[in-house]
Formats: C-alpha cells, sequence, structure tokens
C-alpha cells in the first residue's frame, strides 16, 4: 500500500475517521491521531522501509491489550489501534527520576509477559535471526576499536542464544519513548518489533535510554542498578542481563554501520560502543558467576 503524509480516504471511510493529522514520521512509517466514534485513534501506516515491523502488527494482535496498545484492526501494511496517551516514560523519567521509570518497565514487562490463550503468531522473529547485522559486523575488516568489541559481542550474543530459557513472544524493540501513559496512568508499550526469545532480551534496549541521556546511560551506577533490578524481575543471575544488553548495544551499532552514518548516527555509535566498553568491564569487575 501507498502512504503519503495525509491518511489515505480508502482508510478513512473503512475504519470511518475524521480530523486526522500527521503526529510522526519515521524512517519507517507515517502515524496519524484521529477521531472514531468520538474517541481518538492511532493509524499506522508502513513505509516499504517498514516492512520489517509487520511481525510486531502480529505481537499487537496477539497480545489482545495485555500491557501493549490494543490493535483494533488491520488493513494491509495499516493498522488500527487505541490511543495508548501523550505521555512517554522519558517525558516521566524527566519529572519523576530514573528509578521510578523503571518500577514502570518492570510492571509493563510483567504485562507483555503474561501467557496467552492464543497460539504465539508464526511471524515473530527468532533472536537469532534478529542479532544478523552483528554476526555479519564481526566477520568483517575495519577499526579495532569497533571489530574487537564486535567480534567479543558476537561471541557472547552466540553462547546466549545458545542457552536461551522460557522463550516467548517479546516486544523486541522497548525503550521509554515506547512506553505512553494516558490520563488514567495506565502504561503500554507501542511500536513491537514481534520477536520470539529468552524474554531477559526485552529489557536490553532501556540501558541505551533515554534519548539524549548520555550522562545517565554512561553512568556505571546506573548500569549496575537497572541490571540488579532486572535480574530480581526475572529471577536470573544479573551477569546474563547485562551480557544481552552489551550484545544489544553492539547490534545497535551494527545497525547503523547498515545505513549512511549522519551526525546523529554518529553519536548514537559513538554512545553505544562506550556503554559496551562499560559492561564489558562491569562483566569482569562486578558480574561473575
Amino acid at each position: 500500500m501507498a502512504v503519503s503524509q495525509t491518511l489515505p480516504t480508502s482508510l478513512a471511510e473503512a475504519w470511518d475517521l475524521d480530523a486526522s493529522h500527521l503526529i510522526a514520521d519515521t524512517r519507517t512509517s507515517h502515524v496519524f491521531r484521529a477521531m472514531r466514534a468520538g474517541q481518538t485513534v492511532i493509524v499506522k501506516c508502513l513505509k516499504p522501509e517498514g516492512h520489517g515491523e509487520r511481525p510486531g502488527m502480529d505481537f499487537l494482535d496477539w497480545r489482545e491489550g495485555h500491557g501493549a496498545v490494543r490493535l483494533l484492526g488491520r488493513i494491509g501494511d495499516a493498522c488500527l489501534m487505541a490511543d495508548a496517551g501523550t505521555l512517554t516514560l522519558r517525558d516521566y523519567l524527566h519529572k519523576h527520576g530514573d528509578e521510578a521509570a523503571t518500577a514502570i518497565v518492570v510492571s509493563v514487562i510483567e504485562r507483555l509477559h503474561a501467557p496467552s490463550e492464543k497460539p504465539r503468531p508464526a511471524t515473530l522473529v527468532p533472536l537469532e535471526r534478529h542479532f544478523r547485522s552483528l554476526f555479519e559486523l564481526a566477520g568483517k575488516t575495519g577499526k579495532p576499536e569497533i571489530t574487537d568489541l564486535a567480534g567479543w559481542a558476537a561471541y557472547e550474543a552466540i553462547d546466549l542464544m545458545a542457552h536461551q530459557q522460557d522463550a516467548r513472544p517479546l516486544h523486541g524493540d522497548l525503550h521509554h519513548d515506547n512506553i505512553v501513559g494516558d490520563a488514567a496512568g495506565e502504561w503500554r508499550a507501542i511500536d513491537p518489533q514481534g520477536l520470539h526469545g529468552d524474554p531477559v532480551y526485552d529489557v536490553s534496549n532501556i540501558y541505551g535510554n533515554p534519548l539524549g541521556g548520555r550522562d545517565i546511560i554512561l553512568d556505571p551506577q546506573r548500569i549496575i542498578r537497572l541490571t540488579q533490578t532486572f535480574a530480581c524481575h526475572f529471577g536470573c543471575s544479573p551477569r546474563k542481563v547485562l551480557r544481552y544488553a552489551a550484545v544489544h548495544a553492539m547490534l545497535s551499532v551494527a545497525w547503523t554501520l547498515d545505513r549512511t552514518v549522519t551526525q546523529s548516527g554518529e553519536e548514537n555509535l559513538s554512545e553505544r560502543l562506550s556503554f559496551a566498553r562499560i559492561a564489558q568491564s562491569l562483566l569482569v569487575e562486578q558480574f561473575v558467576d
């Protein structure tokens, strides 16, 4: 389906929408807020670059509103969703602090990972395939400060993949801008990738956020606190949690290098590499099984 910066008439008519306006234009989608039967709803239309997010739509359908925004309808690569609200967890963190925000992450994860009577979608991407860009980066030659870390992270990732526990459907891209609160104080996840694997992976991207928060992202004490909090939630070793966070940081590096590197990409690259180095040191010094 072709998408534009105005909501396609066919969708507005099919879903009986009016007063639509564009609220986000990303690399992978256009997102609109509209009115339907007196309530606001969200329409997300994937661009060709966003076809990899189709499993995320299946994940939303599978969750049925539990921990994630509710999917109301789907036509091709467009989906109609309930409006989860306008308060992001990033905004909440700036007002109430990182520990309060982390508590909300844990509560959302608990609902996201709750069992469902429905069979899991067959389209969900296994972690092994999700990490393909990291494995490819590890096999390339280049700057030692990148390739050495990539090689280490790929080795860690392969070991983690081989020892996954309690594999289940995952959001796959959980961070402070993908957790949204409504006026009633209910927090839900949006924009899932739709993965399948060890549930611990779902907190990995929390470490590299909030956006623009380099100082706290690279704070070793914050990294230790997050690791201990998430280990307690999952009932696993802190080392496992931090290993997943470290390999995800290097996966993010691989994704950045897969595209034309912009100024923001350079900043992301620097931040992710710095985080991976800190995590690697903490795994040696703090979290030894």
